[in-house]
């Protein structure tokens, strides 16, 4: 029941969107009843915390595999893998992405996305002491806050569709330089 639950409230969100998430449509998605919803969950946002611990184990899953093919690879074609992973998390399912991180309050599961993007972090932070060799950069926890975040605001911008549209190969190429030329200016 508790998966059925949160399917439907991952399909509520993606289609419908956060505000349209009230307890009783997520149940009449689910096929049953509020009260049988609410013996799993306290209310609409512990539900859409369990979205979003979902949804952030995907993205992390892409990424760890991205990394794992990464390793022992030169530095640009590491680096336009991890670029291509994080465009490719981004596209599991653009809708929820773009309701999870525009719709729904901060408050309702701020350690989910700290834990994701601190994780994130330390992975980049690991691959670039493993290419301590081919860049410049000394201080690697800045250097990972700094492609970290804008990679992820790169792609989040491309694949959701914010500002002019842009083709998602060119982003990968480009973020793919930018990157490259930062770490070995």
């Amino acid at each position: 029941m508790v998966d059925a639950i949160v399917e439907a409230t991952w399909k509520v969100l993606a289609e419908e969107g956060y505000a349209a998430a009230s307890t009783n449509r997520i149940a009449e998605r689910a096929g049953t009843s509020v009260g049988s919803l609410y013996q799993y969950f306290p209310n609409k946002d512990a539900i859409v915390a369990a979205v979003q611990r979902r949804h952030h184990a995907d993205l992390s899953a892409v990424m760890a595999a991205a990394f794992a093919e990464a390793a022992g690879q030169p530095l640009a074609v590491a680096t336009r893998l991890l670029i291509r992973a994080s465009l490719d998390s981004h596209l599991l399912d653009p809708d929820l992405h773009r309701t999870l991180s525009e719709t729904v309050p901060a408050s309702v599961n701020p350690e989910t996305r700290t834990t994701l993007l601190n994780g994130i972090h330390a992975q980049i932070r690991g691959w670039l002491m493993s290419h301590r060799a081919e860049v410049t950069v000394t201080d690697f926890d800045t250097a990972a806050f700094i492609i970290l975040n804008m990679v992820e605001s790169c792609c989040h911008a491309a694949v959701l569709g914010q500002g002019p549209a842009v083709d998602a190969q060119k982003v990968e190429d480009e973020l793919t330089a930018a990157v490259v030329g930062y770490l070995t200016r």
